[in-house]
């Protein structure tokens, strides 16, 4: 074999080996595979094919497109939407989700791009249409204290729209920024609710302090009043009981037999003197 045959036969095969590897690919789990042709008017639009595991396709007719299934996480750049008296809210999301299992050829027909690029543009738009829906239904006031109501709206609203794109919602975080003007009022408004229930709780505490001194001095004074009367009745009931007669016979129970005297010159008396009958 000559020189030029074999370098011809190498070229052959080095040629068929480059559209061998660049003819085959593989899907795996994680991901869902469309093979689109490139014959026709439409561009594949109407002929899709599913395609798992190891696929093998003409480079020339047709191609592989690939979306993964598994959970994907979008940061989107920050943008503004507006509470109703056109108070600029700043919004900077970042949105979990994945596409459906089945619905890649769906996701393909509708925008014929590749994930990044369905990302930064479709997604974007129903990301940002939802929040300024939303938004436009809120005072600022409401947007700032009720932002769980607002955040469960357009997660719902978000949930309609990705599913009917084929896509299925995870969560979103909204990192809800007011302006600093309107922020300043909210915390002045809010510091000056929470003094007030701190005095009106001072207050309240101060009274039922007081309502208790009350309550212990009435029940002070109750007490003495009830043991004056005792007492008085006691000393009542004692002068009642204690005629002559009966002290002087509590005297006489008490003598021990003595006399006593007192001198007068030489002459002695007692102390004594009985009842006359």
């Amino acid at each position: 074999m000559s020189k030029l045959r074999i370098a011809i036969w190498s070229v052959g095969l080095l040629l068929g080996f480059i559209l061998l590897t660049k003819s085959c690919t593989t899907v795996d789990a994680s991901h869902e595979g469309i093979k689109v042709s490139k014959i026709g008017s439409d561009r594949g639009a109407n002929d899709i094919e599913n395609v798992t595991g190891w696929i093998f396709y003409n480079p020339l007719t047709s191609f592989i497109e690939q979306y993964p299934t598994f959970t994907q996480t979008k940061d989107f750049e920050p943008f503004t939407v507006s509470a109703k008296g056109g108070t600029l809210f700043k919004i900077d999301p970042t949105l979990n989700y994945h596409l459906v299992k089945g619905q890649g050829a769906n996701v393909y027909r509708k925008y014929r791009k590749e994930l990044p690029e369905i990302e930064d543009n479709i997604l974007r738009t129903i990301v940002y249409n939802s929040y300024r829906d939303v938004a436009n239904t809120f005072t600022p006031d409401s947007l700032v204290n009720n932002r769980v109501g607002f955040e469960e709206l357009v997660e719902s609203k978000l949930r309609k729209a990705l599913t009917d794109d084929g896509f299925a919602f995870e969560n979103i975080t909204s990192n809800l920024t007011p302006p600093e003007s309107l922020q300043a009022m909210i915390d002045a408004k809010n510091t000056a609710v929470q003094n007030a229930l701190r005095l009106n709780n001072q207050v309240a505490a101060e009274k039922a302090s007081a309502e208790i001194a009350v309550t212990k001095a009435s029940g002070l004074a109750r007490a003495k009043i009830i043991e004056a009367e005792a007492e008085a009745r006691a000393n009542e009931l004692k002068q009642k009981t204690l005629t002559p007669l009966l002290i002087q016979q509590q005297w006489i129970a008490k003598w021990n037999g003595s006399l006593p005297t007192t001198q007068l010159g030489t002459s002695s008396s007692t102390m004594i003197q009985l009842p006359i009958k």
